[in-house]
């Protein structure tokens, strides 16, 4: 009897990874499939997906680590509770991807106005295009490096690059930039991957790195922030 609990155990873990790897066979029972991209959701998707994949393979392109041989599955919900069953420890957030399955889960999402939303009360609206290209770019990121790299490779490279290629952030940039740069010391996910964002675009833009020099470059962060504070101020 005393193995019972743990028999029940391993079930209901087995059947979280099926629910987790194959999440088309409960909710996400509607398909598009265009191009690189294999879309789900818990509703009828509408024909706005092909004008905003269209733009997310344009912002991909521009990426040096682009990979045309990938293929995505992407899982948009209606409301934040199917998201949050799929993504229960990040259940705030814009999207999430499992890593070596590779399945991205967006959160609520409106695919006819482009917008997706995270369950909060601030910062918590963002274009389904910036969304699909961010998570998609990390994925081209374990590709080109490999998921021991990846998951060695620091968060402010990781997100700022992908913030770079998805040309958005949840905050302004303009207004971030001032923010960031006349010494504003908030904490949230959206000022933190904005300041990614600028660090990144510095490099690969201004200094002239490329995506491999940038991975492979040991940083001092104060130190490169207050270059940074030195080039920002001649323009902002």
């Amino acid at each position: 009897m005393r193995y019972i609990g743990f028999y029940i155990i391993i079930i209901l873990a087995a059947i979280f990874i099926i629910f987790i790897i194959f999440p088309n066979l409960s909710l996400y029972r509607h398909h598009v499939s265009y191009k690189q991209f294999n879309v789900y959701a818990n509703i009828k998707i509408n024909d706005a997906i092909y004008r905003i994949l269209d733009d997310v393979e344009e912002k991909l392109k521009t990426s040096e680590i682009y990979n045309d041989d990938l293929s995505y599955k992407i899982f948009i919900s209606s409301g934040f509770k199917p998201y949050s069953i799929f993504c229960p420890s990040i259940k705030d957030a814009f999207a999430a991807t499992y890593p070596i399955i590779n399945n991205i889960f967006i959160s609520k999402t409106e695919i006819e106005n482009n917008l997706v939303q995270r369950n909060a009360s601030e910062d918590n609206k963002r274009s389904l295009s910036s969304v699909i290209t961010h998570e998609v770019t990390h994925k081209l990121i374990e590709n080109n490096i490999g998921i021991k790299a990846n998951k060695r490779l620091e968060v402010w490279k990781k997100e700022g690059y992908c913030e770079y290629i998805s040309v958005e952030s949840t905050l302004n940039l303009k207004a971030g930039i001032k923010k960031v740069y006349e010494g504003s010391n908030l904490f949230s996910p959206a000022f933190s991957y904005l300041k990614y964002r600028i660090l990144v675009t510095y490099l690969l833009d201004v200094k002239g790195y490329s995506f491999q020099s940038l991975v492979e470059t040991k940083f001092d962060i104060n130190q490169l922030e207050t270059e940074l504070l030195n080039y920002t101020n001649k323009y902002y």
